[in-house]
């Protein structure tokens, strides 16, 4: 049973290795001469037959500029009138930006209570805007975020009014919450 099945698959790689047309036409007679002819012929009908299968593999050649020189892609009329819209134009995503991290650790209740202690200072300390906390696990650790920026500049200078109370305040990239970033004519200060 495997002998028939390897004759069969070796048939088969033989029949698709093979080439399904004549590569080359046949285009010199028959060479079968008689022994009648002479020397001088058969160097003749040797030089024609080099030159013809020259003549022949030049025909059947290709070189690499002209493979696909006739060849062209039409676009239909339909995909022709979509307009396309500059790419110039910098689209940005409005759940990106930036938070300030101010705990992380493998304490949960350290998290929350850093949190609250956050929450009571920030009500009484800063004027101008009112950041939330984002408690949250990342493997392996606890991390408390605050505020929601989308330029680094603006969560930089708050981080710097963080590290008054909170020493390892610092800016981290995040999604964030577009509707409470605070406005970019308000003033963020401590009273």
């Amino acid at each position: 049973m495997k002998y028939v099945i390897l004759i069969l698959f070796f048939s088969g790689l033989f029949l698709n290795c093979s080439s399904s047309k004549p590569n080359i036409e046949e285009c010199c007679p028959d060479q079968s001469s008689t022994a009648e002819t002479s020397n001088t012929q058969q160097t003749e009908n040797e030089n024609e037959k080099s030159s013809s299968s020259e003549n022949i593999y030049t025909r059947y050649r290709s070189s690499l500029s002209d493979t696909y020189s006739a060849k062209s892609n039409e676009i239909p009329l339909a995909y022709q009138e979509i307009k396309v819209v500059d790419e110039s134009e910098d689209e940005t995503d409005m759940f990106e930006g930036y938070r300030v991290q101010i705990y992380s650790g493998q304490n949960v209740a350290m998290a929350d209570t850093i949190a609250s202690i956050f929450r009571a200072w920030s009500d009484t300390t800063i004027v101008g805007y009112q950041a939330d906390t984002y408690t949250f696990f990342k493997s392996p650790y606890y991390r408390v975020h605050v505020g929601d920026f989308h330029e680094r500049n603006r969560a930089i200078y708050f981080s710097n009014i963080l590290k008054r109370r909170f020493r390892d305040a610092w800016v981290v990239y995040d999604r964030i919450d577009p509707w409470k970033i605070p406005a970019d004519t308000t003033d963020i200060y401590t009273k």
